[in-house]
């Protein structure tokens, strides 16, 4: 195979106005537009956050990561990471620890937090829980399609709402913690979510 042709082909290339012109325009391009990627992603990733903070909303701890910490918005569960709490903050906080965002800041609830704290059992207390409510209630021989509608909440039990004005008594064990009067839940493996 010759070289000379391909080193011919390639001066002739390079000596192209077409090329020529072509290279310019995308050296231009890069030049004007180097950064502007960047930005953009930078400018989501601020509006996915932004999005996910609500005003006077509560907030569990998930987690923690190099950049921020993961959260879990308690109104619709949504789990996403914020990197824009305070040192100060962070230093106080652990897992399952609840902040509010009032004001554009988070805030503990400390409060909150020591009732979420004491809400929770063991696991073979839950069970026990469980397993008495499923005897005593009967629930397994309701429709698994069936709202239930949180009418109000007291310090051992929650009664719920169903079908043609029939209540019952749940012990809060069993109920989401966040759970709010008129919210809706279904019942599924021994528990309402």
């Amino acid at each position: 195979m010759n070289l000379d042709f391909f080193n011919d082909l390639i001066n002739k290339v390079k000596e192209s106005d077409f090329v020529q012109n072509f290279m310019t325009e995308l050296s231009d391009y890069l030049e004007k537009n180097a950064g502007k990627g960047v930005n953009e992603l930078s400018t989501q990733e601020n509006k996915k956050i932004t999005n996910n903070r609500e005003e006077n909303c509560l907030y569990q701890v998930v987690d923690f990561s190099s950049n921020g910490v993961y959260l879990q918005n308690t109104n619709n569960n949504v789990i996403f990471e914020e990197t824009e709490i305070p040192q100060e903050l962070k230093d106080k906080i652990s897992n399952d620890y609840i902040l509010r965002y009032k004001d554009g800041k988070y805030i503990y609830e400390e409060e909150l937090t020591e009732n979420f704290m004491n809400s929770m059992v063991s696991v073979q207390e839950f069970q026990k829980i469980k397993e008495d409510f499923i005897n005593d209630s009967n629930i397994l021989e309701i429709d698994s399609n069936t709202q239930y509608k949180v009418e109000s909440r007291e310090n051992d039990y929650t009664i719920l709402s169903y079908g043609d004005n029939k209540t019952m008594k749940v012990p809060n064990e069993l109920i989401p913690f966040f759970a709010k009067e008129q919210s809706i839940l279904h019942y599924k493996d021994g528990k309402f979510n």
